[in-house]
């Protein structure tokens, strides 16, 4: 057994093998080819032989591992699963009558800035009697400072 350059990616291989380890270029028909002239590669080639066998003693061959499933090629966005939509409870508090409550940031902004958070009550789900609350004391505020003396 001696070690030689494989023609086709031209790394060590043994002379032995049927086929490039590195490449996989079968080797059994490059030898019988190259077998009529020696190539000057393999004439420098150091070789040390092999052991000599005893053929009634059978050779204990490992059994080859179990071929591994290929991994499932998917694509990319296949990877980016879409979150379904599902049902959560409604966690906000209705009053009373079903409306929406006004949150205390609300109730201070309201009355500290109402020219600006009062708009906030014509979301959806807020009450008439709350809009008429917001609406009415931005038009107190407005009265009031027209009311004023100048």
């Amino acid at each position: 057994m001696a070690l030689i350059e494989c023609y086709e990616c031209k790394k060590s291989i043994s002379s032995e093998a049927n086929a490039c380890i590195h490449c996989g270029a079968p080797m059994a028909e490059h030898v019988t080819q190259a077998h009529g002239a020696v190539a000057p590669a393999q004439a420098a080639t150091i070789s040390f032989g092999s052991l000599p066998r005893n053929k009634s003693v059978p050779e204990a061959i490992a059994p080859a591992p179990a071929p591994q499933p290929l991994p499932k090629v998917m694509p990319a966005a296949a990877r980016r699963r879409r979150q379904q939509p599902t049902e959560q409870p409604v966690t906000e508090q209705a009053n009373a009558d079903g409306s929406r409550p006004v949150e205390g940031w609300l109730k201070i902004m309201i009355f500290l800035l109402p020219m600006f958070f009062v708009w906030f009550l014509l979301r959806y789900g807020h009450s008439m009697k709350q809009r008429f609350f917001g609406f009415g004391w931005l038009a107190l505020l407005i009265l009031a400072s027209s009311l004023s003396p100048k």
